[in-house]
């Protein structure tokens, strides 16, 4: 039984006609905004480097490996994101592209400004990513053109902040984010588009392949392809969600009726707690020394860890894996994982470099040319809890807890000033060092004074 609704947008039912109007109905109760920066790592890298303007540029991950950020010029020359860096040195070379190491530090305070900017336009914000902002607009309509308030906060962020940023807006958050989508494909002039009318939101729907929807992943796009001949939004907004919520999911049902109008995803004002915290590296040199990959592995735990003490979690099992380089065809391959249960949840540096270190030992084979570790805490709670037996040797006191608790947030604060300023001494030369190759790291304009920009 097919689970399309109706597939000739000219023969409306009395059913499709009910649900347009409970668009229009829910549109004038609810609205969002969705703030996008534009080629954002690309951009902060140009914030002071003008004469980068209309020229190609792309950012590199971790260990100048892959692209992950492009300029518009260099999307043109038909770069793909995630391409390894060696596979288009030619085109480098060839169009002079500049080419800069991932520089977060950077990156991450640039965010800050734009979000400070947004707030200055709603008291509701909900912060998505480093780069996304969803904005609650609810009530504004009343006394504000909404088209123009959104024009507003673009002005401002690209004026006040530097960083060019396109804003949709919708009476939900999946047609807020597919109008931010138009606006960056330029259909409209500006970077804005709001949908404000049935009329727009088809229009928009349109314009929208599948696998651009947000929730709809590459397994869902195959399979809504394949088995149903669903190439675009508008596509997938004419399916029964009820029909489809049997066969796939709510949250798939639920995409359908924001696609309609109907509001079913609300702003959270506060991120939800991590289910995991992972901090991975590939290295700038192969590792074959157990000594030196037991200082790396320890201080990833550190910056685990520190993650976990500001997300105000406490975990429970941690787990260290270490590889080869899969991808080479010289190298032997060894890829190894392990964890280790903590019988009291903690966020103490030491408790779970103690447990880690363990399971390192365990994993590791001599022999290998080692290319990447990485270090994962699950199990996480905002409490503190303990799964003990009778044999287990007594624990600390929580007066003693508490106070290393102390000790563990003033190195914190410490290190938050200046990276490393305390360490443990299991960390080694690599607290003091950068695993990953980053030779084409920018300057940490904002955040190091002897980075600031001089004028001469």
């Amino acid at each position: 039984m097919s689970i399309i609704r109706y597939t000739d947008p000219d023969k409306a039912t009395p059913e499709d006609i009910s649900r347009l109007r409970a668009y229009e109905m829910n549109a004038s109760r609810r609205y969002f905004a969705l703030a996008d920066c534009n080629n954002f790592f690309v951009s902060c890298e140009r914030l002071f480097r003008p004469d980068l303007k209309n020229r190609p540029v792309i950012v590199l991950s971790n260990n100048d490996g892959c692209v992950i950020s492009r300029s518009n010029e260099s999307k043109k020359l038909g770069i793909p994101m995630g391409i390894p860096l060696f596979k288009i040195k030619h085109l480098v070379s060839r169009y002079g592209i500049a080419v800069f190491s991932s520089n977060f530090g950077l990156y991450l305070d640039i965010s800050n400004r734009v979000f400070s900017k947004l707030c200055e336009y709603a008291v509701n914000i909900e912060r998505y990513s480093i780069d996304e902002s969803f904005i609650d607009l609810t009530g504004l309509g009343k006394t504000l053109n909404i088209h123009d308030h959104c024009m507003d906060i673009r002005h401002a962020v690209t004026h006040d902040v530097g960083i060019p940023i396109c804003v949709g807006g919708a009476s939900t958050k999946t047609l807020a984010k597919i109008a931010n989508h138009c606006a960056k494909k330029g259909l409209l002039p500006g970077g804005v588009m709001t949908i404000d009318t049935d009329d727009e939101r088809l229009f928009a729907l349109k314009q929208t392949p599948l696998d651009d929807i947000w929730g709809i992943g590459r397994a869902l796009n195959e399979k809504f392809s394949r088995d149903y001949g669903i190439k675009t939004a508008y596509d997938l907004s004419l399916l029964d969600p009820e029909k489809v919520k049997k066969r796939f999911s709510v949250t798939v049902a639920n995409i359908i009726r924001e696609l309609n109008g109907i509001s079913c995803l609300t702003l959270e004002d506060e991120p939800r707690p991590k289910k995991q915290i992972m901090w991975s590296r590939t290295f700038g040199h192969h590792i074959v020394d157990l000594s030196e990959l037991r200082q790396i592995v320890a201080d990833f735990i550190a910056r685990a860890a520190e993650k976990l003490r500001e997300d105000g979690q406490y975990a429970g099992l941690i787990s260290i894996f270490i590889q080869t380089n899969l991808a080479s065809k010289v190298d032997r391959k060894y890829a190894k994982q392990a964890n280790a249960s903590l019988s009291i949840k903690t966020c103490d540096t030491t408790e779970l470099m103690n447990a880690g270190i363990r399971v390192l030992e365990r994993i590791f084979v001599p022999g290998y040319l080692y290319y990447k570790a990485g270090v994962i805490l699950e199990d996480l709670s905002p409490v503190r809890e303990s799964q003990s037996d009778m044999f287990d040797t007594p624990c600390e006191s929580e007066e003693l807890r508490q106070k290393r608790e102390k000790l563990q947030s003033a190195v914190d604060i410490l290190n938050r000033k200046k990276r490393n300023s305390v360490f443990l001494a299991a960390q080694g030369m690599y607290a003091h060092s950068q695993v990953s190759k980053q030779e084409r790291r920018s300057p940490s304009y904002t955040t190091s004074w002897e980075d600031l920009p001089k004028v001469k």
